[in-house]
């Protein structure tokens, strides 16, 4: 274990957080008080740190509370990480329509979802080690501006070509904004109450990606397909104004010359190629193309290869430029909370993928009431998020989230496994109440303690790794279900007596479906292969989550009540909330104790690895 305790000396030196006033009254000593005076001041040192100690791990601890610059700031990126992650799933029930009206084929329509996840992820790491060079609010401006320009060659695409291209340049956006958000969230908020705070952002990143399929659920025809991408624009011109309105961050002083030369470049351009190397083979390998065919195996083999040359790259040759930090896997427990953090974004977006597949097959639901038949997990989800927040913030504990968010995901997904076309709606409801609860206590918790875990300042870093990894298992998990969903189905159909093509064009034979005799054997039949394709999808993913619950259960306890460090600070950070100050006197501290206690914006400076 790293642990290091700190003297009340140590931390007396400590400089005050910029949110309070750092001005100590004189003391007047007692006539009849022969005690020096260095002496009473160290006495007092030693009761006010440990009475102060106290407070902050209790319920009576001050406060931290943002400011209405800060909150704005929070606003803005809530509202612009709700576009990204609306995008991001109104394809799924609006998918089938816009290929139609394209004339595109199965695996161009394929590319559609498959191209924004996989720039979003691959672009991530990169996108935040600029803003560390360039500043944050100038590469969040900018991340805006492909977002948007992307959605309007989405929205006035007349080929399948120019909506590649769209979906590419809003998915260099989409990812920019995911992991600046919560970059700029350790920029502004101490890590103790970061938890209540980004419950927040992460509620809004939770509730587009479940309304996502209820919005394209009701604009899934050939005429209105086109304000699928329409809508996201008046988000769009909110982030363009609000972003340079209010996300204003200091930026490190430097010349234009020494931020070029501060980029990994070389690492950038090889982490970026070798990762869409290998996502672009896991996506289509089993679907497009076998597992074992030259078009898989080349791209799979180049990707790898490329991502252990750009880790060595990062570990002995970019030095200090380095946007990959290996720091970040100092301890055991930081690949633990990565791998959640990956296996959650691949379950959760397999999920809000093959869940409204399931509807529009197996039971032959509408797309308006696949998207609402979503609302359980919508329901659960968001506010498990925003309350465990609270939780964490109010206990400084982490743990007991990650481990009963673990339980009741796998949970949920194992019931699914029971799930055919005569299920009632009660049944699936609660199954997905459940799920929505375990998704919800995974995505804050797991991201606090991704956090906890780093070394003192490695917090923006931290939490792009976590981001970055996420959004890998979401680029992966469609592809992944994809692949088990049709050898399962092929399996099932060949047993059945029927075409194994329809495995490989199962969206496109839901329409054949609908026009089918509800009572004809063959419709039936087909149906049963679909359901039995959707067990497999989801007994892979129970088994995800149950190894990520028993790799959870290696993460050890870290101090929360961490400094916070960072060069991008507010603009205006000198001001005194007088909130803060209201409280402070409340809980009895006066200014002084602040520069002496180990505040939440303060705590210990070197990460203490508990048991």
């Amino acid at each position: 274990m790293n642990a290091t305790s700190n003297s009340p000396q140590d931390t007396a030196t400590l400089p005050a957080p910029s949110n309070y006033q750092q001005t100590e009254p004189e003391e007047t000593p007692s006539p009849t008080d022969t005690t020096p005076s260095s002496m009473r001041k160290q006495e007092r040192s030693d009761a006010d740190l440990e009475q102060n100690t106290t407070l902050l791990n209790n319920a009576a601890a001050p406060k931290w509370r943002p400011s209405t610059t800060e909150a704005m700031v929070m606003v803005t990126l809530a509202i612009i990480s709700l576009m990204v992650s609306l995008d991001a799933t109104v394809i799924v029930t609006a998918l089938s329509t816009i290929v139609q009206a394209l004339n595109a084929t199965s695996t161009q329509g394929f590319w559609i979802g498959t191209s924004y996840l996989l720039v979003v992820a691959v672009t991530m790491p990169f996108t935040a080690s600029i803003s560390d060079i360039v500043g944050r609010p100038q590469t969040l401006f900018t991340v805006l501006l492909s977002f948007t320009v992307g959605t309007v060659l989405c929205a006035t695409a007349h080929s399948i070509g120019i909506m590649l291209v769209g979906r590419c340049l809003q998915g260099v956006g989409g990812g920019g904004v995911i992991i600046l958000s919560l970059v700029v969230f350790s920029d502004i908020v101490p890590l103790r109450f970061r938890p209540q705070y980004v419950g927040v952002l992460q509620g809004a990143w939770a509730l587009g990606s479940v309304i996502g399929p209820i919005v394209g659920g009701a604009f899934a025809s050939p005429t209105r397909w086109r304000w699928v991408f329409y809508l996201m624009l008046p988000f769009c011109g909110v982030g363009l104004i609000f972003v340079p309105l209010f996300v204003r961050l200091r930026r490190p002083q430097a010349t234009l010359r020494e931020m070029l030369g501060r980029v990994d470049w070389i690492g950038g351009v090889l982490f970026i190629s070798s990762a869409t190397s290998f996502l672009v083979a896991i996506s289509w390998g089993g679907t497009t193309y076998a597992w074992n065919h030259w078009r898989t195996l080349v791209p799979l083999l180049v990707g790898l290869a490329g991502l252990v040359a750009t880790m060595i790259w990062e570990r002995y040759g970019a030095k200090e430029t380095a946007f990959l930090r290996h720091s970040l896997f100092h301890v055991w427990s930081s690949h633990a909370i990565y791998f959640g953090a990956f296996a959650q974004g691949l379950i959760l977006y397999a999920q809000l993928y093959y869940i409204p597949f399931f509807f529009e097959s197996a039971k032959v639901y509408s797309p308006i009431r696949t998207g609402v038949s979503l609302l359980p997990v919508l329901l659960t989800l968001v506010p498990a998020s925003v309350i465990v927040g609270a939780a964490i913030t109010w206990t400084a504990k982490f743990r007991w989230a990650i481990t009963t968010g673990w339980i009741l995901a796998t949970l949920g997904t194992g019931l699914s496994i029971s799930w055919n076309r005569g299920t009632n709606t009660a049944a699936w409801a609660v199954e997905m109440i459940i799920l929505g609860f375990g998704h919800g206590l995974n995505l804050n918790a797991l991201n606090t303690a991704s956090q906890a875990a780093c070394k003192p300042g490695d917090e923006g870093r931290a939490v792009g790794m976590y981001a970055f990894l996420r959004s890998f298992g979401m680029a992966i998990g469609v592809g992944v279900g994809g692949s088990v969903f049709q050898n399962v189905m092929k399996a099932k159909l060949a047993s059945l007596g029927l075409p194994t093509d329809i495995a490989l064009h199962a969206e496109a034979y839901l329409e054949v479906l609908k026009q089918m005799d509800p009572s004809a054997p063959q419709r039936q039949a087909a149906i049963d292969a679909y359901v039995a394709g959707f067990h497999g999808v989801f007994g892979f993913l129970t088994g995800l989550g149950g190894l990520a619950l028993i790799v959870g259960l290696f993460i050890k306890h870290f101090e929360i009540n961490k400094e916070l460090i960072t060069e991008h600070k507010l603009v205006d950070e000198s001001r005194i909330s007088w909130r803060r100050a209201s409280q402070d006197s409340r809980s009895g501290l006066s200014t002084a104790d602040h520069s002496r206690m180990p505040s939440p914006e303060r705590g210990p400076p070197v990460v203490a690895e508990q048991v």
